[in-house]
């Protein structure tokens, strides 16, 4: 049986919305739906990086990244990331759902040279660990483990400390000969068909500053982030002090969000066990009429306008 592990915390909301108001300090000009996005390309490059009025997210990308490249490789990111194992490592990263086991394995690592490279990344301050919060209730006494539970292993995942990490990562270093080379074509293809999956991680992270925020001076959070197990894998699950589960969704795509979506976040629920005081929802494009007109007391809806208030 699974179950949440009450006894593993993670509060990254307080960081979170420091960080995206320190970039917001630097651009304030940007609204908030380019905020985000420029947020999770530049964040954590702030110092080295000029943001016009008139400039598309492209056109910046295009003057600060990659006709820069040279400068960026050789002057801001850290020498040991381009170390084999280290290189390998980032990529797996990048480009994997973040588990140490998948990650190891994509980077051609062992166990034990996969620990080592992750502890050199984190001590100069490129990656981090999130502990998983699933639970593996123990067999009865005198019983076998289900099979489909026998060689499962609760995971935690490995994360970039900065979007601008995992935007060089995702996007930049993998089409870094083409590059060098003055061809951008191959980085922008790749940046059309993946930008907004990749925004998405950004905007889960977001929201889980903007749970805790909301329910900062009624009941506050103490334990937030992304929830996954054998089943399932959530964006958002919250516990605040009153002992009170939030579990949410966020979408950044350009279409509104329906009911449906509600169902589907029940069913994957109660497949993990888990019995939430609220849904919340997060949506980029807004929300349909039939859930916009809802009444129900357990649901949260949180649009763009709502993001303003981790600038406040």
């Amino acid at each position: 049986m699974l179950c949440y592990n009450k006894g593993t915390k993670r509060i990254e909301g307080k960081k979170e919305i420091e960080k995206f108001r320190y970039f917001h300090d630097h651009f304030p000009h940007l609204e908030i739906e380019h905020l985000i996005e420029h947020y999770a390309v530049f964040g954590g490059l702030e110092k080295h990086v000029t943001l016009s009025f008139s400039d598309s997210l492209v056109s910046s990308v295009k003057s600060n990244i990659l006709e820069r490249y040279d400068f960026l490789k050789t002057k801001i990111l850290p020498p040991p990331s381009f170390e084999g194992g280290n290189l390998r490592m980032l990529r797996a990263v990048a480009a994997s759902d973040g588990k140490v086991i998948n990650v190891f394995r994509r980077a051609g690592l062992g166990r034990s040279e996969g620990y080592s490279t992750y502890d050199a990344l984190y001590r100069i301050g490129m990656l981090y660990k999130e502990e998983s919060r699933e639970s593996l209730a123990p067999a009865a006494p005198g019983t076998k483990k289900r099979k489909e539970e026998r060689g499962y292993t609760v995971q935690p995942k490995i994360k970039f400390t900065s979007p601008f990490y995992r935007f060089w990562y995702t996007f930049v270093e993998p089409h870094g000969s083409e590059i060098e080379k003055g061809n951008f074509e191959p980085f922008f293809e790749s940046l059309e068909d993946s930008f907004d999956r990749y925004v998405s991680f950004t905007f889960e992270d977001l929201s889980n500053a903007l749970i805790k925020r909301t329910f900062e001076t009624m009941d506050p959070v103490f334990e937030e982030g992304n929830y996954w197990d054998r089943h399932n894998e959530f964006d958002l699950m919250a516990r605040t002090r009153a002992d009170r589960m939030i579990v949410g969704e966020c979408k950044w795509k350009g279409h509104k969000i329906c009911k449906s979506l509600v169902s589907k976040l029940k069913s994957k629920c109660e497949r993990s066990g888990l019995k939430p005081d609220y849904l919340a929802l997060f949506s980029k494009s807004g929300f349909s009429n039939e859930l916009k007109s809802s009444n129900d007391p357990q649901l949260l809806c949180f649009d763009l306008d709502d993001f303003e208030r981790l600038l406040a």
